[in-house]
């Protein structure tokens, strides 16, 4: 409906409801460009001051429904089975070989300079002073201790085991078996592909001058002082101890088990089978006549049709049970019980003794010299050479990475479980309790009391004697000698080695799997469609109609 047909409808409808006496405003008012002026069958005459209500014919919109059938595309699930490929990783270990730097060593000989100290003797008289030992005597005092036995009574306590018992209370652990169902989640591997960024070193190579330091060796002489050990030998008469052997013999106890057989009675129990016949009561199905079934109202049946009626029979079988029966065997116990015994073991002990040898002794003296000692020194000189250098630039590239995702799955499996409950028992439990008794006994204690007493005592005092005696000085000169050196130096050698590296190797396998596609299908509905029609109506106008 367009918008004009509108606003003529509403006017229409106040005019009739009496709200609108008059319409100049109609009259004196424009039409819109976009209303239609509604056509008269009569011509209108121009407004008078006093005029009848006039009729006028208007298009009032009705609506009705009808039903329409519609197509639409449904997309229905259906359930189907493709072959899909499936790669996967292989681990495989190849063999390859690789050239590997290994130091090999090689020997060789280098010609040395060493310097030999080569002693010289010459003949040098020297004063000394030895000691002389001289005998004398002193008298000194001493205390000793004399032991004077005698009885005292002391109380001690022994301690005597005692059997006694208690009652205590423990907890057992009894297994409950129960069935538990669990979720558990297992990774099946999907295949996938990823595409990722990776860098490149390039070598690139230029040249770059350097500036390096090179030591230059120079030789120099300086003058040092060094310490020379002169070697003088003389003759010193010394003791020493020696352990010589004793053979001994002691008495030492070990233990010994010694076995010893006794029978024990044991009960044990065993299953014995016995033929048990049982009886059992079960339903069957036995024919019955029809005829039996009608009242003696009823006509007799001609020919009585068989049925099944059940019926409760007795039978009986044979069984097999497992009946325990508790039976005595002896048996012969091996105990072991620790035995004492004495043996004699021969030992040997190192008995000192003390003997007395001669041995030279070398004293050193210190002389100090000078000598001319030649030495390098490592002089810096800077030089300039040009060394290529490679400098990496990267670069990014691509690659197609094939990756394996762990895609879990929750499945569901029943598991045993063993559940413990306690139950709380009583048992006897016997213990050994020490109950200390005083008992009273006699020992034997010794005192010290001191004595003083006197005594000559020999002792030697060392009286100097000055003495001449004549002994080789030994002079150490040292001579230059040369001699072969061998050496072990370690050259570089190049070996194929083997090893083993182990590469992924794909291996495509075919599977079937259920895939659910959408397949589309037509389906009619129907539909209420509005269907809008123009009625004509006529209305009343109490004031003048505007053109």
């Amino acid at each position: 409906m367009s918008r004009s047909m509108h606003y003529w409808v509403a006017a229409a409808v106040l005019a009739a409801s009496g709200f609108i006496q008059t319409a100049p405003a109609l009259a004196q008012g424009k039409p819109s460009p976009r209303q239609a002026p509604l056509p008269t069958p009569t011509a209108v005459q121009a407004p008078s001051p006093v005029q009848a209500p006039t009729k006028k014919t208007v298009m009032v919109p009705e609506t009705t429904y009808k039903t329409v059938a519609q197509t639409y595309t449904v997309l229905k699930p259906v359930q189907r089975e493709k072959t899909v490929s499936m790669t996967r990783m292989v681990p495989e270990n190849q063999t390859l070989t690789r050239l590997v730097t290994i130091q090999v060593p090689e020997q060789r000989t280098r010609t040395e300079t060493f310097f030999v100290t080569v002693p010289s003797q010459r003949q040098v008289e020297q004063n000394y002073t030895e000691m002389v030992p001289e005998q004398r005597t002193r008298t000194e005092t001493y205390l000793v201790n004399i032991s004077v036995p005698r009885q005292v009574e002391q109380s001690y306590t022994v301690t005597v085991p005692e059997q006694r018992t208690r009652t205590e209370t423990f907890v057992v652990n009894i297994p409950t078996q129960r069935e538990v169902q669990q979720n558990f989640t297992v990774m099946v591997p999907q295949q996938r592909t990823r595409t990722e960024t990776f860098l490149v070193n390039i070598p690139v190579t230029r040249q770059v001058q350097q500036s390096y330091t090179v030591m230059v060796p120079q030789q120099q002489t300086r003058t040092e002082t060094f310490t020379v050990n002169v070697p003088l030998t003389r003759q010193v008469e010394q003791s020493y101890t020696v352990m010589v052997p004793e053979q001994r013999t002691r008495t030492e106890t070990y233990n010994v088990s010694v076995p010893r057989e006794r029978e024990v009675q044991q009960t044990y129990t065993v299953m014995v089978p016995e033929q048990v016949t049982r009886k059992g009561v079960r339903t069957v199905m036995q024919p019955q006549e029809v005829a039996e079934l009608h009242t003696e109202k009823q006509a007799p049946v001609q020919a009585p049709a068989a049925m099944m009626k059940p019926v409760e029979q007795e039978y009986t079988w044979t069984e097999t049970i497992q009946r325990p029966e508790t039976r005595t065997t002896t048996k012969k116990l091996v105990e072991y019980v620790t035995e004492q015994r004495t043996r004699e073991v021969p030992y040997t002990v190192n008995v000192p003794q003390t003997q007395t040898r001669t041995v030279p002794v070398t004293e050193l003296r210190q002389e100090q010299r000078t000598r001319e000692v030649p030495f390098t020194v490592m002089v810096p000189q800077t030089q300039t050479r040009t060394v290529p250098i490679t400098e990496v630039r990267q670069e990014q590239r691509t690659r197609e990475i094939p990756f394996t995702t762990m895609v879990p799955q929750t499945q569901t499996r029943t598991v045993p479980i063993t559940e413990m409950r306690q139950e709380q028992r009583t048992r006897e439990v016997p213990y050994t309790v020490m109950v200390p008794q005083t008992r009273t006994r006699t020992v034997t204690i010794t005192e010290q009391r001191q004595e003083q007493r006197t005594r000559e005592v020999p002792y030697t005092v060392m009286v100097p004697q000055t003495r001449t005696r004549t002994v080789t000085v030994t002079d150490q000169r040292q001579e230059q000698r040369t001699r072969e050196v061998p050496y072990t130096e370690m050259v570089s050698k190049q070996i194929e080695q083997p090893y083993t590296q182990v590469v992924m190797r794909p291996v495509t396998e075919q599977k079937v799997v259920t895939c659910t596609e959408m397949v589309p299908e037509q389906v009619v509905r129907e539909i209420q469609v509005p269907v809008t029609t123009y009625v004509a109506r006529e209305i009343e106008l109490n004031g003048p109609v505007a053109r």
